[in-house]
């Protein structure tokens, strides 16, 4: 089965024009929560129109209320509600698209959090950070979750690049490997690596 992959973080038209060029590049995300890659509504809007139309749009969000995360789900039509902070059942409840919930991994008992969740369309596991909600670079234990995507609808993040990425395919058997910081130059999307990953994933 190929291997499907999520772009994370995009900021400009120049992104969603990098990524059109790649059929792996199923997903790409929007950080409407508190980060160095944070947009607004409007400016993931206009970026959307460049997209290829096969392409699902994610948006993340983090510490943010239930309200603020409906409004900007509406605003911006994406496809997917990923969730990064505390957020319960109740919460997710009122999100009426489909919600991908993360799980920052520190070890086997941080897996143990989807059990809890009911009408999640998927878990992000992502490396476990005490300052940080996610987009850390940083990798976790994969054997942690070699079993998890059996179960759940899996999208694994963390540190994955082009030297990682098939060991970590491996490991977990996801069905969607989320990147950001590993096909960027200086916090903006680099198609040169972009294309370098999408290669090597290509080779048997």
């Amino acid at each position: 089965m190929p291997m499907i992959i999520k772009i994370c973080g995009l900021r400009r038209v120049e992104d969603a024009e990098m990524i059109n060029k790649f059929n792996e590049i199923k997903y790409a995300g929007f950080v409407f929560a508190k980060s160095k890659r944070q947009i607004t509504a409007e400016r993931a809007c206009e970026i959307k129109k460049h997209l290829r139309p096969d392409i699902k749009t994610v948006g993340v969000f983090a510490d943010q209320s239930v309200k603020e995360v409906i409004d900007i789900c509406k605003r911006t039509n994406i496809d997917i509600c990923q969730l990064h902070s505390d957020e319960d059942n109740e919460f997710c409840s009122e999100i009426k698209i489909p919600v991908w919930k993360a799980i920052r991994v520190k070890d086997e008992n941080s897996i143990k959090e989807a059990e809890g969740y009911k009408n999640i369309q998927g878990f992000l596991l992502d490396a476990y950070s005490s300052k940080e909600r996610g987009g850390t670079g940083k990798i976790f234990n994969w054997e942690c979750a070699k079993d998890f995507s059996k179960r759940y609808f899996t999208i694994l993040a963390g540190g994955i690049n082009s030297g990682n990425i098939k060991r970590a395919y491996e490991a977990v058997k996801p069905d969607v490997i989320d990147l950001s910081s590993a096909v960027e130059t200086e916090g903006y999307k680099d198609i040169t690596k972009i294309k370098e990953l999408i290669d090597t994933i290509r080779k048997d």
